[in-house]
């Protein structure tokens, strides 16, 4: 069984029942599970004459606190009775989930199925392409569908 279970968090309305799911799979295995949010590099926030208002930096400490808020109000929703860590990366999305698997020690990394032709599609299949390569252990790809009535 998954010991140390990955979640790279999505925006889909898929993600409510990975988590569940997630919940499921670190309760019956007694694991723990890693929340991860990878945020896209942010630009310096400027005004109309090209002043710099915020730097990358202060926008990206803005950014890790504010995301790091929901992850933990998520955790507390969707994840109640598991062990939680959270964690938030800024950079490529599907570079940083293949690195923090590794780093982490992922048994078992969860994503819900994405739509074929999405966005999301290309950079899940990038991740599982890179998470297969990159660990010298083996790491598995749970990839979740809610059924629809």
């Amino acid at each position: 069984m998954a010991k140390r279970i990955l979640v790279p968090i999505e925006r889909t309305k898929a993600m409510e029942f990975t988590l569940r799911v997630v919940r499921m799979l670190a309760g019956e295995s007694g694991g723990i599970v890693r929340l991860l949010e990878v945020v896209p590099i942010p630009e310096p926030l400027r005004d109309s004459r090209g002043w710099i208002l915020l730097t990358t930096d202060q926008r990206m400490e803005r950014l890790a606190i504010s995301t790091a808020e929901e992850l933990r109000r998520l955790a507390a929703l969707h994840l109640d009775g598991v062990p939680v860590e959270t964690s938030v990366i800024f950079g490529e999305r599907a570079d940083e989930i293949a690195l923090e698997a590794e780093c982490f020690n992922a048994d078992l990394v969860v994503m819900p199925l994405p739509r074929r032709r999405s966005p999301v599609a290309r950079i899940t299949e990038r991740a599982r392409r890179l998470l297969a390569g990159r660990s010298a252990t083996e790491i598995d790809v749970l990839r979740v569908s809610a059924l629809r009535a």
